[in-house]
């Protein structure tokens, strides 16, 4: 805890400065730089309370009403999951998700709505808000099945999240 501290205070002074050096002397300025994807790893572990997180959403009736067996119903937020990921791979939180220092700590809060039209309508909700996500569609058929959003910050969208439900109990025996 300490050594965090003295880190702390030793990057306080150095961005003190640096800010000094640029106000005071506009010419000498960087050119402005992304984060390495190390730092984004570093930044993703150090916020434990509010973490990056991945939302899958099923729908529960392709269990219970629709007999799916449970390895489809996985294969299909697999696909969510990782087309969302793949549609976003450029983004900053993706890229920190996803980095190497990162890849054993990833988060996933696996929902589930009742059917189809639930689906939908989230999708719709989360558009309107302006989170980006992937409905995937089971083909040939052509229905929707499972949605995965990109990785955000926790607090960022988990309120979109309140009235679906922890995915438990997918499969009637």
């Amino acid at each position: 805890m300490a050594q965090a501290a003295r880190l702390s205070a030793v990057a306080n002074r150095l961005t003190c400065r640096a800010v000094h050096i640029r106000s005071s002397r506009p010419h000498l300025r960087a050119p402005a730089r992304r984060p390495s994807i190390r730092t984004m790893a570093i930044e993703a572990a150090a916020a434990p309370s509010n973490p990056f997180v991945q939302y899958v959403v099923i729908r529960k009736d392709l269990g219970q009403g629709m007999g799916w067996p449970l390895g489809s119903i996985c294969a299909q937020a697999a696909h969510a999951a990782v087309a969302a990921v793949w549609e976003h791979k450029d983004h900053p939180d993706t890229q920190a998700y996803c980095a190497p220092g990162a890849i054993d700590s990833m988060h996933k809060v696996v929902l589930e709505v009742k059917g189809e039209t639930q689906l939908v309508n989230l999708g719709k909700k989360l558009e309107e808000a302006g989170v980006a996500y992937k409905l995937w569609y089971e083909q040939p058929e052509d229905y929707p099945t499972c949605l995965a959003t990109r990785p955000y910050r926790k607090d960022e969208v988990s309120a979109l999240f309140k009235k679906c439900n922890l995915a438990k109990g997918l499969i009637a025996q």
